[in-house]
């Protein structure tokens, strides 16, 4: 009987701290408390319900005391799926994000237009979810949600943060090795109590972003900055990949949702490795190692290169580990045409490279083995950028720091991507006749120079040689002037529309007109719905009497401004232009009805109607639209002239 009581008493002590617990959570989440951030909001865009991603679902990895939150831009998709859209998540990290570039530059962006060229009887919605920073583990607990939303198909690109991201194993944000524990803390953080404990403990831990504010994302997120090739750390890390990266693919085939992902990109040709490490442990021959090495630099400078090929060769031979012997030895192949040899060198320079920011061949080999595993497509990107590399070598071409691409880099990637969509047979009836440009869209010298001026001062920091930034020195891209404009953006605060608008004014003083409407066409490739681009685009066209093509841009402004006086107006006189005068009469006289011209507008409009009936031998109409004008202005001199005009008789030919 007292053993009995005993396990009652022991058993109400073990429950009642529960109960307490989850009456607790119930309480938070009726009164909506400490709620953990959201990966969709729901909000309202032109009196349609949308989804709105929240831009700061990164706290849920990041402490925003401690680090300044990477954040994702906040663009919605319909609440209510229609029949004929196509619903594309794309996850990742920074690379994903389009980092350093803005706005249209990011692949999601690019594919989705090359999509929607193809495709035009599709609505596409290519939703970006990328964030810097994160990794495998961020976006297998980001994915439930995404699941929720109803997607065709995932697109992933991820791999670089395995070691430095969130919850990695060398992050400042790790919590160990062990990735059962760290997915099952994040399935913890789902709790608002969690959230309450986490308040709690920011409330009296110090907050340090003011001090990083000019220290970028890379030194925030890192606690150990070493990492041997195939360590012990190094093998738990690629496990956790791979296991991640499992239970991503089946909780999507589960659903039955494609999914693609791409094998990950690096710059092995023109970066040499962020941090090299001995493995043998001889001083005296890691002395001799440096030395071969500053000569191999010496004749590399002088362009001697077989000298420098025999400098590094003895380098390897006395230490085949280590990254920077590795990395000169590969450049000297490549200088003397061994393009072969090279790439297997600097593969092995970049792979051994004790700074892990670039994912070694072995995250690859592990991308391509569960997409296998899972029967999913993957999109081979480094052999799709080795073939637009020169000697197959992966360079600042196509590259702008150590893996991030270029606008041309993110537009292959999109293309890559885009061809493995094709095969996919998620999609029917292609427009064969759309052909892929070789550019990207609606990116400008200035969209260049905002990304590359970001890299200039991010390679004057850790984990490259640490320098004073000094932006006199930065070369810009294309037109000087975009440089300017880009810095003014970046550390002026400018608005990226403003920039671009004030990159087409310079051209339109220039009388540049083309240039003038790649500006333009930057702004309406990512915000397409906006219809001053267009109207820009158009009056630029007016100017150089292409009223065809001016017709195009009001027409395309007109469908976003429907019923516009002004708008209607300015079609109405390119279709007069162009000698479409039914179309023009039409389109004038809805403009004369307006109600967003003032009487002095309309009055016009009228004036031009009356003109175009005129011209299509519609002269009693004509006239009475002129006396109607005379009897409200009677002062108005340009009907008096015209309805002269009218009233005199007309000369008739004869043969």
């Amino acid at each position: 009987m007292a053993s009995k009581k005993r396990f009652i008493f022991s058993s109400i002590l073990i429950i009642s701290p529960l109960l307490l617990l989850g009456v607790l959570e119930i309480l938070l989440r009726i009164a909506g408390l400490f709620s953990p951030e959201p990966l969709f909001l729901e909000s309202y865009k032109g009196g349609k319900e949308v989804y709105q991603l929240n831009p700061y679902v990164a706290r849920r990895y990041f402490n925003p005391r401690k680090v300044v939150v990477p954040t994702i831009y906040p663009e919605t998709f319909e609440k209510n799926k229609s029949l004929n859209t196509i619903r594309i998540f794309c996850l990742g990290g920074s690379s994903m994000a389009g980092f350093p570039f803005d706005f249209q530059v990011p692949f999601p962006h690019q594919l989705s237009h090359l999509l929607r060229q193809t495709y035009p009887q599709y609505h596409f919605e290519v939703i970006n979810l990328g964030l810097s920073a994160i990794n495998s583990f961020s976006v297998l607990d980001l994915l439930p949600e995404v699941l929720n939303k109803k997607p065709d198909l995932i697109l992933m690109y991820m791999g670089h943060n395995e070691f430095y991201g969130a919850y990695g194993s060398a992050s400042t944000f790790s919590i160990g090795e062990n990735g059962g524990w760290i997915r099952f803390y994040l399935k913890l953080q789902k709790l608002h109590l969690v959230q309450l404990l986490k308040s709690v403990i920011n409330l009296f831990s110090s907050s340090s972003t003011a001090s990083l504010r000019d220290i970028n994302l890379m030194e925030q997120v890192i606690a150990e900055k070493k990492i041997l090739y195939r360590s012990p750390r190094y093998q738990h890390t690629l496990t956790n990949f791979r296991d991640n990266l499992q239970m991503i693919y089946k909780k999507c085939t589960d659903q039955n949702i494609p999914v693609i992902s791409a094998t990950l990109i690096s710059n092995i040709f023109d970066l040499p490795p962020l941090g090299s490490e001995f493995l043998v442990t001889d001083r005296d021959l890691q002395k001799e190692i440096q030395e071969y090495l500053v000569q191999s630099s010496e004749m590399m400078h002088k362009n001697l290169w077989s000298d420098a090929l025999e400098k590094s060769r003895l380098a390897v031979q006395l230490d085949s580990g280590y990254a920077q012997s590795l990395y000169q030895y590969g450049k000297s192949l490549a200088m003397l045409a061994d393009s072969q040899q090279a790439y297997n060198y600097l593969i092995a320079a970049k792979d051994r490279d004790v700074i892990r920011f670039r994912a070694s061949e072995d995250f690859n080999q592990v991308i391509q083995q569960v997409a296998r595993q899972y029967k999913q497509l993957v999109v081979d990107a480094v052999s799709l950028f080795r073939q637009h590399s020169s000697q197959g070598l992966i360079g600042s071409h196509l590259i702008c720091d150590h893996l991030h691409p270029n606008p041309q880099g993110y537009y292959l990637l999109a293309k890559g991507y885009y061809d493995v969509i094709k095969e996919l047979g998620l999609l029917q009836n292609p427009d064969m006749a759309f052909s892929a440009p070789p550019f990207p869209f609606g990116v400008t010298d200035l969209d260049w120079n905002i990304g590359l001026l970001k890299i200039f001062k991010m390679v004057h920091h850790w984990p490259f040689p640490e320098k004073e930034v000094n932006y006199s020195e930065y070369q810009p891209y294309g037109e000087s002037f975009a440089g300017q404009l880009a810095y003014d953006y970046l550390f002026n605060h400018q608005n990226w529309g403003k920039a671009h608008y004030d990159m087409a004014e310079i051209y339109l003083q220039r009388k540049d007109y083309r240039r003038a409407r790649k500006e333009h066409q930057a702004i309406s490739s990512y915000f397409p719905e906006d219809p001053e681009p267009y109207i820009q685009s158009a009056r630029s066209y007016r100017t150089e009497e292409k009223w065809d093509s001016c017709e195009t841009a009001y027409q395309q402004a007109l469908k976003f401004k429907p019923g516009n006086g002004m708008i209607l107006y300015q079609i109405a006189i390119a279709q007069w232009k162009q000698k479409k005068l039914s179309e023009a009469i039409k389109n004038m006289e809805a403009a004369s009805y307006a109600p967003d011209l003032n009487q002095e507008q309309k009055l016009n409009a009228r004036y031009y109607l009356a003109g175009f009936l005129g011209e299509a031998d519609r002269v009693e109409q004509a006239k009475e639209l002129l006396i109607k004008i005379l009897r409200e202005h009677p002062s108005y001199v340009p009907a008096q002239k015209l309805l002269y005009q009218l009233n005199q008789p007309q000369k008739k030919t004869g043969k």
